[in-house]
C-alpha cells in the first residue's frame, strides 16, 4: 500500500502556513469576522500557553463545545499545540449526552464559549463538570462567566513565543470524535497520519489548490468534518469558513477558488445562498450513498460524494456522472479516486454480506495493520466491482446527528409519556424523527428538562399530525 504523508503533524502544517501566509486571510466567520494567519497563530499559541498551566497529564483529554467557527479551529490547534487530545461535541447536545461524552472520553477539561446565540453554554459546562469526576477544569472563552469557570483569552495581537516547528515533527496525541453505541458513545481516536490520508483523498477529489477558500457547514466534531473542511484547509493553506447553521439572512461570498461542503440534503440549500459558480461542493453522506442523487441546479465545476461510514472512514469520491451519487468501489480506493499513480487510502471488501474496511484512514487503535473491520454497513453490490450503502439497523442520522435508534428511543420513553416514536426518510436531514404524544407541549418540556437534544425534543407532535405527514 502507498505511503500516505508519514510523519507530518497538523500542527506542523498550520505553523509552515502561518510562517509562509501571514497576512492572508486564515478563517473567516458568517458574522463577518476574519482572522489572518498571524492573528490565528497569536490566538492558537495564547490559547495552548493558557491550557499547559492548567498541568493536565500529557495526552489529557480536552473536550470542546464549541459552535463551528473560528475558536472552535483556535480551541482544537491549541490543544494539540499543548500536547493534548481533542474531542469536538456537537453543541445541539444538552447535558445527559455532554455527561455521557465526557465520561466515556474521561475528558479532563472542558472548552467553550459565551459568545454563541442564546444559548448559556458555561453555566451548561458547569453542571457537566459536577456530574463528571475526571473534568476538573471547565474553561470559556468571552466575558460574564458563571463562577468555577476559567476565563480564556483569545488574544490575537501578541507574538506567539514559541520555536519554529519542523514540518516533519509529529504529534501522537489525535483529535477524538465520538459515534453513537447502545447506552452512550464510543470515543474513536484519530492520528495524525490518518486525518491527513482522510483529508488528502477529500483535498484531490474536489481539486483543492493552494490558497482556495472552504465553506464548510459540517461540524469539525464529525470525522468527515475534518476530514472535508479542516485537513484541506491545512494542506491547501486558504480560507476557512465555518457555518454553526445554514445562514438564513445574509450572503456568504462565493467565487470559482470556493469549495462548499454540506450534508447531502442540505447542499443544494448551502449553495442557494449565491449564484456564483464554485470550483465544488462537497455533498456528506452520513447514513447511506442513495439519500439524494441529482443536483440539477448545482452550480459546481465538480461535485463530490463524501461517504461517511460512522467514525472510521470518510471517503471523498468525484462524481462521475452528476445525477447518480458515487458508487464505493471495492478493493483499494486511491486517494481522489485518482487512480494507480496515487496513495491508496482505504480497501473495501464484502465479507458476510457486511462492509469491511482498513487502511489508512481507519483508526489504528481500532484494528492491528491487518485486520479487517466491520462497518455495520450493508452494501447492495451494483456490477460487482462498486456497492450503494444502507446503513446499520441502529443507526439514526439526523443530518451530522447520529444516535443508536434503540437508545434514543428508551430515553425518549423513559422522560415522558409518548404514543409512538419512529423516524421516516427526510429529503434534508436523510431521515425525520417522528414522536407523537397527545399533550405535545408538555412531552417537548419533559425532553429538553431530560437533556436531550433540541432537534429531538421539536420532533413532539400530535398523533393525528404525524398520521397526515406520512399519508
Amino acid at each position: 500500500m502507498s505511503a500516505v504523508a508519514p510523519n507530518v503533524a497538523l500542527d506542523a502544517l498550520f505553523r509552515r502556513n502561518a510562517n509562509a501566509r501571514g497576512e492572508l486571510q486564515a478563517l473567516r466567520d458568517i458574522d463577518g469576522v476574519s482572522l489572518t494567519y498571524t492573528q490565528t497563530a497569536n490566538a492558537v499559541a495564547q490559547v495552548a500557553e493558557q491550557i499547559t498551566t492548567l498541568g493536565l497529564p500529557p495526552k489529557s483529554v480536552i473536550s470542546l463545545l464549541l459552535p463551528n467557527g473560528r475558536e472552535l479551529v483556535v480551541a482544537l490547534l491549541a490543544v494539540l499545540r499543548s500536547g493534548h487530545v481533542a474531542v469536538p461535541m456537537p453543541v445541539a447536545w444538552r447535558k445527559s449526552d455532554l455527561v455521557r461524552a465526557c465520561r466515556e472520553a474521561e475528558t479532563a477539561a472542558l472548552i467553550t464559549t459565551a459568545n454563541y446565540s442564546t444559548e448559556n453554554l458555561p453555566a451548561l459546562a458547569t453542571e457537566v463538570a459536577t456530574e463528571v469526576f475526571e473534568l476538573s477544569f471547565p474553561c470559556a472563552f468571552g466575558a460574564s462567566l458563571p463562577d468555577g469557570v476559567l476565563p480564556l483569552s483569545l488574544n490575537t495581537a501578541v507574538e506567539p513565543v514559541l520555536a519554529t516547528a519542523s514540518i516533519a515533527s509529529k504529534s501522537d496525541a489525535g483529535i477524538g470524535t465520538l459515534q453513537p453505541a447502545s447506552g452512550g458513545v464510543s470515543l474513536v481516536l484519530h492520528h495524525d497520519d490518518e486525518l491527513l490520508a482522510a483529508g488528502l483523498g477529500a483535498m484531490l477529489a474536489g481539486d483543492v489548490r493552494g490558497g482556495d477558500t472552504i465553506v464548510s457547514a459540517i461540524s469539525l466534531s464529525t470525522y468527515a468534518g475534518l476530514a472535508s473542511a479542516l485537513v484541506p484547509w491545512l494542506l491547501c493553506s486558504g480560507t476557512l469558513t465555518l457555518l454553526p447553521d445554514l445562514p438564513s439572512k445574509g450572503t456568504i461570498e462565493f467565487d470559482k477558488s470556493t469549495h462548499l461542503i454540506a450534508s447531502a440534503g442540505s447542499l443544494p440549500t448551502l449553495s442557494a445562498v449565491s449564484p456564483s459558480a464554485v470550483a465544488s461542493a462537497f455533498a456528506v453522506h452520513f447514513a447511506g450513498t442513495e439519500a439524494l442523487t441529482a443536483y440539477p441546479a448545482l452550480n459546481a465545476e465538480t461535485l463530490v460524494d463524501v461517504i461517511a461510514l460512522g467514525e472510521v472512514c470518510a471517503i471523498a469520491l468525484p462524481r462521475r456522472e452528476r445525477s447518480m451519487t458515487a458508487t464505493l468501489p471495492l478493493g483499494a480506493i486511491h486517494a481522489g479516486n485518482a487512480g494507480a499513480g496515487s496513495p491508496v487510502v482505504l480497501e473495501t471488501r464484502i465479507e458476510k454480506e457486511q462492509l469491511q474496511v482498513r487502511g489508512a484512514m481507519v483508526p489504528a487503535d481500532a484494528m492491528d495493520s491487518q485486520q479487517w473491520l466491520d462497518t455495520g454497513f450493508i452494501p447492495v453490490p451494483l456490477d460487482g466491482s462498486a456497492v450503494h450503502l444502507s446503513p446499520p439497523e441502529d443507526l439514526l442520522a439526523l443530518g451530522a446527528l447520529r444516535f443508536n435508534c434503540a437508545d434514543l428511543e428508551r430515553r425518549i420513553r423513559a422522560a415522558t409519556l409518548v404514543s409512538d416514536v419512529y423516524a421516516i426518510d427526510d429529503p434534508i436531514m436523510g431521515a425525520k424523527l417522528v414522536i407523537t404524544s397527545d399533550r405535545p407541549a408538555e412531552a417537548t418540556k419533559a425532553l429538553l428538562d431530560a437533556g436531550l437534544p433540541r432537534l429531538v425534543a421539536n420532533a413532539v407532535q400530535k398523533a393525528e399530525a404525524a398520521r397526515t405527514q406520512v399519508a
